[in-house]
């Protein structure tokens, strides 16, 4: 059978773009090679419980169901209400300097500067006002350094760090273009994608699914069937034939192939371009730096009731920030601290501890044995806990496999599960706005097309279904 549409990915944006798509009677084949929907925002069990992988929060959450999430609702013929979206009660950003606290009352990060950092309110202020009238949904390649843009408005180099650290942790791909200068020492981003995920964490806000994520792939995927829809799982993808410059078949590990009209990938920039069989000049789509580990722990009791009241916690050991590919394994100086539980009306015992990893030492392992790395990992985690006077280990009602953390995800599972190569957490740092690629009939959604977060990466798939295939539909 011949598609008019082939989405490689059943991950968020694949889901929302096929559905997208096939309410307005586009046949369309969505193409993964997992079992389980929703990439590397899937799901799995960690001693009975249900856990959302990869998903710290669900951002872009305003209580009315506004602005780029109430759109994306719009455009899927979703209510609300189906996403049981519980908000964050209170988080932080910790600093040997200080902490800085944000909500979902916008206000809260600006009274928290005038507390602790008075000097910086004005400026913050200012530069508020310059990301609130950016349009990061531009379709351009130009790129600019954030962190020239935000030293300009505030020149203190700590509080731009702490300001930067979650805006980093939560969308900052790495690589070339995290710097843009090659000679400046302090990480950097593209102006654009920190303008999407500042909106994403204090413009807007966080909230959490109470049923995880999977209720809404599933009604996502059920949608697509009734609509003529086929989702296809564990197929996996191995390339895409061309004729000149089109693209006419997904080519599966089986040989089977699967022609259409137009190919939609979340896979990936680079990984795109090698499905294709384009090799871009050595630079032109170069591979994310930016991985990490991941630990889960299962307490035996609220973490509120362990002393964790905050939902996220933004860390440095450091007195200045260091977000680059360490030279370690893991490096432990910073990270973030994730507590579902802390959502209003989450009932969840679960810690998120996550840390920049180097993806190049981790493959070795692998192929030697990676069971002395991941407790390694653990007690790192562990350790940057105990940092934050946080000592959880006591509390747990029986040992877990890594110690306090029952599951410990590293390089390889984000490699395996995002399929990113070199597990890079957010694709390349240079994105396709547009979605084009170097085959015309062949687009980019999803984190290499620009969005980021879940809300941004469905936004995505939904622009780019829309631009490239229904422009004269809709």
């Amino acid at each position: 059978m011949k598609y008019d549409v082939v989405i490689i990915g059943a991950g968020p944006s694949g889901l929302a773009a096929a559905a997208r798509l096939c309410h307005f009677g586009v046949k369309t084949c969505v193409l993964d090679s997992h079992s389980r929907l929703g990439g590397y925002n899937s799901w799995h069990h960690v001693r009975g419980r249900e856990i959302s992988t990869g998903l710290h929060a669900f951002t872009n959450y305003q209580p009315d169901g506004k602005g780029p999430l109430g759109r994306l609702l719009r455009q899927l013929r979703l209510k609300f209400s189906f996403l049981d979206l519980k908000p964050q009660r209170r988080s932080s950003i910790r600093f040997p300097q200080g902490t800085l606290e944000f909500s979902n009352d916008h206000d809260l990060i600006r009274d928290s500067l005038g507390t602790v950092f008075p000097q910086a309110v004005d400026g913050f202020t200012a530069l508020r006002d310059r990301i609130r009238e950016t349009d990061e949904g531009e379709l351009t390649d130009r790129r600019e350094s954030a962190r020239t843009i935000v030293e300009s408005y505030i020149p203190d180099p700590l509080v731009a760090d702490m300001l930067m650290a979650p805006v980093m942790f939560y969308g900052n791909p790495g690589g070339v273009g995290d710097g843009l200068d090659p000679a400046r020492l302090q990480p950097d981003m593209d102006w654009l994608i920190f303008c999407v995920v500042w909106k994403c964490i204090y413009e807007t806000g966080f909230g959490h699914p109470a049923e995880g994520m999977h209720p809404l792939w599933e009604e996502l995927a059920r949608r697509i069937g009734e609509d003529g829809g086929v989702v296809r799982m564990s197929t996996r993808i191995t390339a895409l034939r061309t004729d000149g410059n089109r693209v006419v078949a997904a080519v599966t590990d089986s040989g089977e192939e699967i022609d259409a009209d137009r190919f939609f990938s979340s896979a990936g920039g680079a990984e795109t371009a090698r499905l294709a069989g384009h090799e871009p000049p050595d630079g032109a789509i170069p591979v994310g730096s930016i991985s990490i580990t991941e630990g889960i722990g299962v307490l035996d009791r609220a973490p509120s009731q362990a002393g964790l009241e905050d939902t996220t916690i933004f860390f440095s050991h450091k007195e200045r920030l260091a977000f680059r590919r360490p030279d370690e394994l893991v490096a432990s100086d910073s990270g973030v601290v994730c507590v579902p539980g802390n959502y209003e009306g989450i009932d969840d015992p679960t810690v998120k501890v996550t840390h920049l990893a180097n993806y190049d030492a981790w493959p070795r392992l692998v192929a030697e044995n990676d069971r002395a790395a991941k407790p390694d990992a653990a007690a790192a985690m562990a350790a940057s806990l105990r940092r934050l006077g946080h000592d959880l280990a006591p509390l747990r009602d029986a040992p877990g496999r890594y110690g306090l953390f029952d599951d410990v995800f590293t390089p390889i599972t984000l490699e395996r599960f995002g399929g990113h190569l070199d597990g890079a957490l957010y694709g390349s740092p240079v994105k396709s706005r547009s979605g084009a690629t170097a085959r015309e009939n062949l687009f980019l959604i999803g984190t290499d097309q620009g969005f980021h977060g879940i809300v941004g990466a469905m936004l995505s798939g939904v622009a780019m279904a829309n631009f490239h295939c229904l422009a004269d539909r809709t």
